[in-house]
């Protein structure tokens, strides 16, 4: 319907517009035509006039143009409403066919709209299409004999296409009322095929319905012709069957392999039907899908004989496998449910609401002296008990936990055991009976009865052991608070020893430099000699100022570190040139001692540090080095890149330290040491002190390893790229750096470093 109601108005409109193509090419022939007969009579008719024009010049006649115009009306020579004018060589009209005074002495070009087409050398050979008052009009000119004058003819378009356009009315008015006819068949159509449109979607909308109600019911609907064994099938039953549905029937042939073989088949109901054996079908069996799977299909169906005899089976069909599945699983789990209750070690026993016997399991019949027919399912509950062995003992129990109809009891068994049974209501009305073994329980609570009292003695000793504890805590608590007021006294001594040492170093350098000016002088004889005696006090003198003068510098910077004043400037330095220069430095007193000063340095390893705290700290250490090494031994430096950081090693093979000194060489002026060795040193303590305490504000680390007789072992580490930190600065004034210490059993070797 929808296809033909698409069609039909396309052919329609085809046929319609095929007749107007028709019609118009028609018409447009037909003016063709007209105009070409047109230009050939215009053609026919100059050629005339020209032959007559040149006879008469060849009989040597004068040319009237009154005569000769009276020649061409009597021979009806001229078309019909043709317009014939007589001119001079300029245009002016002299007469005209069909007489008009009004137009005489009149120019012949004011009445045409482009008056070159009339003047071209070659208009009197051909016939001319051109514009005359105000409308189309075809022309011809002919040459007058001597004067130079002209015949114009004119014969306009309306008047030789009068009877093309009579024609061509009719020919409209014709296809306009075929058009108008078929248009109003083409509405009543669209009417009709609209209400059967209507009533073929309310229909099919109905169909659809019913399909989906069957679908989503997993039902198909059939119809079984039995005398011509076929079926009709719905939809939704090949889709039950997994088959592309299809419109018609299906034959007995096709249907009946989809039988399961085991169910009986389609011949066996069809002749039953035939028989009048069954009045109506209700059945379940198996039909092959189209995957190979087996459904299970529940048919119902009447019989119905139709109106020419033919006896028909229509019915539904219902695919029952969840169903069957699910009885099967029912059936599962009450066979897992009953293997359950047998195997667990309670004992079980389930009544219904008329208090007979459902389900019981062979730990209960076993626990109270039952058989397997005592216990059968519908046995009366009192039967039983009447058989059942009965506890020696029983406890009721009572507590908040249980649910209403719920109770619970302890009963002792005639063979000791105890159990805990509890009784429960089921939804049903029904009641199960669970008997727990307690027996283990029972004697575990004989045995915390006893450890009770002993529980309770020990918490006696606890809370006396807790006073106690508490009593002490309070003693700590005061403690505490003596030591950090005892603390904050030594902070304060501290920072007050700190400020005067500052305070005292600076005023101890102005007259320390007066001394040490004078002395030179006197030393250099600069205002005549003095004694040999003099000259050596002078001497004693200038060295004792020196070395004043060098202790009390330390002093003065190792007040400042400890204040928190010294600034250091962060740089890129080139580190093992600092070793060189400082180990230069050195050379002289090592030479002078006979000491032997190996070095061992890349040639370029730079660090971000302050070049004169660098400076300092491998001048101190070196220094130490040389001066606590006996005559004749040996010093060796060795400087490497260990990963992110520049390693320095100084190894001596001095007399070494105590390993109970290393704990206070760190400290502020403490020597480390016998007496002979502090005596030969005349140092103040503070070289070790300030060079960790520099090395902890790059950052770094400094440790130290010696073994009496063996020698000493300085490590020193700096970062390569790290600058100086401000929070590293802040953390070695907020307390002194820590003091690392490293046992060694043997002389220190470079690979220790």
């Amino acid at each position: 319907m929808l296809f033909s109601r698409r069609v039909v108005p396309a052919l329609v409109l085809l046929f319609l517009l095929t007749l107007a193509a028709a019609r118009l090419t028609m018409t447009i022939g037909d003016r063709t035509f007209y105009v070409d007969n047109a230009h050939k009579n215009l053609a026919t008719v100059t050629a005339l006039l020209t032959t007559s024009l040149k006879l008469l010049e060849a009989s040597g006649a004068d040319f009237d143009h009154e005569t000769f115009l009276e020649s061409l009306v009597a021979g009806n020579v001229l078309p019909a409403d043709a317009l014939l004018f007589v001119t001079d060589r300029d245009g002016t009209i002299l007469s005209a066919i069909p007489r008009d005074d009004s137009r005489i002495g009149t120019s012949v070009y004011s009445l045409v709209s482009d008056p070159r087409e009339l003047l071209a050398a070659d208009a009197t050979d051909r016939i001319l299409d051109i514009g005359f008052l105000g409308g189309s009009a075809i022309a011809a000119t002919a040459d007058l004999p001597r004067d130079g004058g002209k015949i114009s003819l004119f014969w306009p378009e309306t008047d030789f296409l009068a009877k093309w356009r009579e024609k061509t009315a009719v020919s409209v008015s014709l296809f306009a009322l075929t058009g108008a006819i078929l248009l109003l068949v083409l509405k009543a159509y669209f009417r009709q095929s609209r209400r059967a449109e209507d009533f073929s979607g309310l229909c099919a909308e109905t169909h659809e319905r019913v399909e989906i109600a069957l679908s989503r019911g997993r039902c198909g609907l059939w119809d079984w012709d039995i005398a011509r064994g076929q079926m009709y099938w719905s939809r939704s039953m090949y889709e039950i069957l997994g088959m592309e549905p299809k419109d018609g029937v299906v034959s007995f042939a096709e249907v009946a392999p989809l039988m399961h073989p085991d169910d009986g088949g389609l011949f066996h109901i069809a002749r039953s039907v035939a028989e009048g054996r069954i009045e109506h079908l209700d059945q379940v069996f198996r039909m092959r899908r189209a995957d190979g799977d087996y459904v299970w299909i529940r048919g119902r169906a009447n019989i119905s004989t139709g109106a020419d005899g033919d006896i028909h089976l229509i019915g539904i069909a219902a695919d029952v496998s969840e169903q069957k599945e699910l009885l099967r699983q029912t059936d599962e789990a009450n066979h897992r449910l009953k293997n359950t209750i047998e195997h667990i070690s309670e004992t079980f026993l389930l009544c219904d609401r008329e208090k007979r016997v459902v389900i019981c399991n062979s730990v209960y019949r076993k626990t109270f002296g039952l058989k397997e027919a005592d216990v059968l399912a519908g046995t009366p509950l009192d039967r039983l008990l009447r058989k059942a062995r009965l506890p020696i003992r029983s406890i009721t129990l009572e507590s908040e936990t249980l649910a209403e109809g719920e109770s619970a009891v302890e009963a002792q068994m005639p063979d000791g055991r105890w159990l805990l049974i509890s009784e429960r209501r089921t939804a049903d009305g029904g009641t199960v009976w669970v008997g727990t073994d307690i027996t283990q329980i029972k004697h575990h609570k004989t045995l915390t009865k006893d450890s009770r009292q002993k529980l309770l003695a020990t918490i006696a000793k606890l809370e006396a052991a807790t006073a106690d504890a508490e009593r002490k805590a309070d003693q700590l608590s005061e403690l505490n608070l003596r030591y950090v007021a005892e603390k904050e006294r030594a902070e304060m001594a501290s920072r007050a020893k700190t400020a005067f040492l500052a305070n005292m170093s600076h005023e101890l350098r102005t007259p320390l430099n007066a001394i040490l000016g004078f002395s030179d002088i006197i030393r250099q004889r600069t205002f005549g000699d003095i004694g040999e005696r003099y000259g050596e006090y002078v001497d004693d003198i200038h060295t004792s100022g020196s070395h004043l003068l060098t202790m009390i510098e330390d002093v003065l910077q190792m007040a400042m570190i400890e204040s928190g004043r010294l600034e250091l400037s962060s740089e890129e330095v080139e580190f093992s040139q600092i070793v060189r220069d400082s180990a230069a430095m050195i050379e002289p007193l090592a030479r002078e001692k006979g000491i032997s000063l190996a070095i061992e340095a890349p040639d370029m390893l730079a660090v971000m540090s302050d070049r004169r705290a660098a400076s300092q700290v491998v001048l101190n250490l070196l220094s130490n080095a040389v001066k606590f090494t006996p005559q004749g031994g040996e010093v060796r430096l060795r400087l490497r890149q260990v990963g992110d950081a520049a390693s320095l090693s100084i190894l001596d093979d001095g007399p070494g330290i105590p390993k109970s000194a290393l704990a206070s060489l760190g400290l502020p002026f403490a020597q480390a040491g016998d007496a002979q060795v502090r005596s030969n040193g005349h140092g103040t303590g503070l070289g070790i002190p300030i060079a960790r305490a520099l090395v902890h504000l790059h950052g770094g680390r400094l440790r130290i390893g010696s073994r009496v007789g063996r020698g000493t072992l300085v490590c020193l580490r700096l970062p390569v790229s790290a600058p100086i930190a401000a929070e590293t600065a802040q953390r070695v004034r907020a307390q002194p750096p820590k003091r690392v210490t490293r046992r060694t059993s043997a002389r220190p070797s470079r690979a220790a470093a």
